[in-house]
């Protein structure tokens, strides 16, 4: 976490336009606990500090700074609340306050434990600098504007109290960049609500709303406990990682091909597709429920929305581009590409190559061809692989005690792994649709191990597979030769079915059901 030098007690702190009109005063009770604050009083001399920077009472929080502010009062009344969220309450949209009403560099931290209120200056100093530098709760943003200058946010909050940073990098703020950073404070304090509950939730589609002309990026990183997330966001491309314990999760989004996007109904329908195969993965696989979760987040919001770009002036318009025929039959999503790998581990300490684990990949890419747009070839392909194995005892009512002892060794050993692939291929000539070819394959490969007794009775693989290919360029030309309304309107209807029957499906049966679906007449 970037370390900003601490505000000097002579050094004017900032105020926004509300505390400046009518000056802050904190007032702290004599119990460390206490969270009383008086707002809109005539400002206390800042005498009421001690020396050491405590409040004058005895037991105070120690608060690095002597400034009143409405940052300085918002801690103050969210040091002393019994979990992360409560004490970074409304700290996330102060900060962004801050900077959109003039602000620059700022540091403040209250330290509320006995050992700092009852720590000479060398105590609080180390504790101090533990809790900006090694905090086990950290959250920061950094935004970077399109002029190139870069604005730092960091919280933090351990069991010594909480410390926040701004700093400001690399150039100066226009009026436009404070206020497309202020419009980011309700989002920036969504992400820190979200990610500061038990267990961390990911609330962080708000990010992605960002007023691209005036700012060029957003980061969020964060490390809450064990779990650490990353995301990157701008105009191009859109990112969030987690790991934790109990494995990682990785989305990815490309956003620089924008001819391929769909509606939002599209969209909506693609990503609900998608999110009951995660589920149907974690099931089959037996994977863990709350990392599948957060990946179902991740992919859903950086999905959710797409910006709104145009070409600017003067840039060359690409010789082929998907048009609004091509994108009804696509899935309406962004390239991307996820996975969720958990945390391997070897239970059984006579069969060590028997690993536990779960690995699942998801990807879309699309590419463009042609030497112009009368004779463009469009391809979209979508995979997704499952590789999975698990240990379970052999009654179900008994816990699996995997050991030395032959006693121990009745168990079954699962294997999976499972493939899934579908390719769209759109072909033009001369200005007419020539090709609309799908391509789908389902495969799914289960193994089961038997052991009784430490001796193997039983070894079972069951394969199931199947594929289509299928051909509408015929349907739809024919389709397209109506000139009545009703005609046009069933013509939409067909290239939002191929759509459909377009989008990936993981399952033989249901694939092998699906080619056998004819196209509205």
């Amino acid at each position: 976490m970037t370390t900003i030098a601490p505000l000097s007690s002579s050094s004017p702190a900032y105020q926004p336009a509300a505390a400046r009109n009518n000056a802050v005063a904190v007032a702290a009770s004599a119990a460390v606990r206490s969270d009383t604050v008086a707002l809109g009083a005539q400002a206390a001399d800042l005498a009421l500090y001690s020396a050491s920077g405590q409040l004058a009472n005895a037991k105070s929080p120690v608060w690095e700074n002597k400034q009143l502010d409405t940052i300085t009062a918002q801690m103050a009344n969210t040091a002393a609340a019994g979990d992360l969220a409560g004490r970074l309450h409304g700290l996330g949209r102060a900060l962004t306050d801050y900077i959109g009403e003039g602000g620059n560099g700022y540091s403040q931290s209250v330290l509320t434990s006995d050992l700092a209120t009852g720590g000479d200056s060398g105590v609080q100093s180390i504790l101090r600098d533990q809790l900006q530098k090694f905090a086990a709760n950290s959250i920061g943003l950094s935004v970077a504007t399109a002029g190139g200058a870069k604005v730092n946010f960091s919280l933090a909050s351990n069991s010594d109290g909480i410390a926040v940073k701004i700093e400001v990098i690399d150039g100066k703020l226009t009026d436009a960049d404070r206020e497309a950073i202020r419009q980011l404070g309700d989002a920036f304090q969504g992400a820190i609500g979200g990610l500061a509950q038990q267990p961390p939730k990911l609330a962080l589609d708000g990010l992605m709303k960002f007023d691209t002309g005036a700012l060029g990026s957003v980061e969020l990183n964060a490390r809450i406990g064990d779990q650490a997330i990353q995301l990157h966001v701008d105009a191009q491309q859109r990112s969030l990682s987690t790991s934790s314990s109990a494995g990682t999760m990785k989305v990815a989004v490309d956003l620089k091909n924008t001819a391929i996007l769909g509606s939002g109904e599209q969209r909506q329908r693609a990503i609900a597709s998608y999110l009951q195969q995660f589920d149907a993965a974690s099931r089959r696989g037996h994977g863990d429920a709350g990392l599948n979760d957060l990946f179902k987040d991740a992919f859903s919001q950086l999905n959710g929305n797409y910006p709104v770009r145009t070409g600017a002036p003067g840039n060359d318009m690409p010789k082929v581009a998907a048009d609004g025929t091509d994108r009804q039959m696509l899935s309406g999503l962004a390239d991307f590409t996820a996975s969720i790998s958990q945390a391997t581990e070897s239970p059984n300490p006579l069969r060590r190559g028997e690993t536990d684990g779960f690995d699942y990949q998801v990807s879309q890419q699309t590419s463009l061809t042609g030497r112009n747009q009368a004779n463009r070839g469009i391809t979209q392909e979508q995979h997704s692989s499952l590789k999975a194995a698990w240990h379970e005892a052999l009654q179900p009512d008994l816990p699996l005690k995997l050991g030395t002892d032959k006693q121990s060794q009745n168990y079954t050993y699962h294997q999976v792994d499972d493939q899934a692939s579908s390719k769209l291929e759109i072909g033009y000539e001369l200005g007419y649709l020539s090709k609309v070819r799908l391509s789908q394959s389902a495969s799914q490969n289960t193994r089961v191990t038997k052991y009784v007794m430490g001796e193997k009775v039983s070894d079972v693989s069951t394969p199931l597979n199947s594929a289509i290919v299928r051909d509408f360029a015929e349907q739809l030309r024919d389709g397209r030769d109506a000139r009545t309304a009703d005609g046009q309107y069933r013509w939409q209807q067909k290239l939002a079915q191929i759509g459909a029957m377009a989008l990936l499906q993981p399952d033989p049966s249901a694939l092998k059901a699906q080619g056998a679906q004819a196209l509205l007449n």
